[in-house]
C-alpha cells in the first residue's frame, strides 16, 4: 500500500482508490478501498534495510536502561477482536506470520545489538509460530534480550512456551491487561479477565520477566476508580506500567458504540491521552487524576 501511495504522489495521480489507504475526515466516516493481505505481502526474500539506519543507531536505545536496540517483525496483525483496538482491520482479520527463517536472518542482520524488540501486536498470537523461533534461537545459541508483546490469558494458558522463551532471552513482555474492573473488563470483548491478569504477573514475576503494563482509562472513571488502578499497579508491582484514555478509534467497533458520544472529531487528537467523549468527572479533575496517575507509575519504574 505504501509503495503504490509513494508512487501515486510522484505521478501525481489520485490516491483515494489504492487499497489499505485510507484518507480520514474528522467527524465523517471513513471510506476506503480494503486491501487483502496475504503472505505475499510481506516481502519474504528482502531483508529490512538496518543499513539505511547505520548512522543513527545509537538513537535506538532504551533511556531507563541505556541499552541500545534493534527491531525485528514475526507477524502482523492479531487473531483477536479487542473492540478498542484497530489492529485486527488493518489485515482484514488476518494473522500473517513471517517465515521462522525470515525472522531468524532479520536477527543475525543486527549483529552485535544486544536487545531486539519484535515489534509485533502480538508475537504469540500464533503459539506454535513463537515456538518454532524459540526453539531456532536456542538451537543457534544466539544470545540476546527480548521483548514482546504478549496477551495475559496466552501467559497463563501456554506457561511453558513463556518459560522456554524466557530460557532464549525473553526479557521483558508487554501485556495489555487493559481494566481492573470486571464490568468494564467484559465490555471490551478482551476474552479474558481480571483473574487472568493477576496469575499472569504472578508467572511472570516468578520467571524473572519485567512487566511493561498497559491500562486503559475509561473517561467515565471516578476518582475511586483512579485511585484502584493506582493501588493494582502499585500492589502488583508493574515494572512499568502504561495508561492511555479509552478512545474510539474509526473503523472499530468501540467507534460504532460511541459515534454518537463524541466531542471532539479532531483526529490530531486522537493520540489516547485525550479524552474525546465527555468525561464524568470535570475535564479538569480527570486530566489531574490522569497525571497524577502517570507520575507514580513512573516514580515506581525509576525505584
Amino acid at each position: 500500500s505504501l509503495l503504490e501511495l509513494v508512487t501515486a504522489i510522484e505521478m501525481d495521480k489520485d490516491t483515494t482508490l489504492i487499497p489499505g489507504v485510507i484518507k480520514t475526515y474528522p467527524g465523517k466516516d471513513i471510506d476506503f478501498v480494503p486491501r487483502k493481505y496475504s503472505e505475499a505481502d510481506l516481502l519474504e526474500d528482502m531483508a529490512p534495510r538496518y543499513d539505511l539506519v547505520k548512522n543513527y543507531r545509537n538513537n535506538y536505545y532504551l533511556p531507563g536502561l541505556g541499552i541500545q536496540m534493534g527491531f525485528v517483525v514475526t507477524a502482523y496483525g492479531c487473531p483477536y477482536g479487542c473492540s478498542f483496538c484497530s489492529i485486527r482491520g488493518q489485515t482484514g482479520g488476518r494473522y500473517i506470520t513471517h517465515s521462522v527463517d525470515s525472522v531468524m536472518r532479520d536477527i543475525r542482520l543486527l549483529g552485535d545489538i544486544p536487545f531486539i524488540r519484535l515489534v509485533d501486536a502480538n508475537t504469540f498470537g500464533n503459539p506454535e509460530h513463537s515456538k518454532l523461533i524459540c526453539n531456532k534461537i536456542l538451537e543457534a545459541g544466539i544470545k540476546k534480550n527480548f521483548l514482546a508483546d504478549v496477551r495475559a490469558d496466552t501467559i497463563v494458558r501456554d506457561t511453558e512456551i513463556i518459560k522456554a522463551w524466557k530460557e532464549a532471552g525473553l526479557r521483558a513482555v508487554i501485556v495489555g491487561f487493559e481494566e481492573i474492573n470486571e464490568s468494564r473488563f467484559s465490555k471490551m470483548d478482551k476474552k479474558s479477565d481480571l483473574a487472568k491478569n493477576i496469575e499472569a504477573i504472578q508467572i511472570l514475576k516468578g520467571l524473572g520477566i519485567s512487566i511493561v503494563g498497559d491500562f486503559i482509562v475509561d473517561p467515565d472513571y471516578d476518582e475511586k476508580e483512579f485511585d484502584n488502578l493506582g493501588r493494582f499497579v502499585n500492589d502488583n508491582r508493574i515494572d512499568l506500567p502504561m495508561f492511555t484514555i479509552l478512545t474510539p478509534i474509526p473503523g472499530t467497533p468501540l467507534y460504532s458504540k460511541f459515534k454518537d458520544k463524541i466531542i471532539i472529531d479532531d483526529l490530531d487528537y486522537y493520540t489516547l491521552t485525550n479524552a474525546v467523549i465527555p468525561t464524568r468527572l470535570e475535564e479538569d479533575a480527570f486530566y489531574e487524576n490522569f497525571s497524577q496517575l502517570i507520575s507514580a507509575g513512573h516514580q515506581a519504574a525509576a525505584i
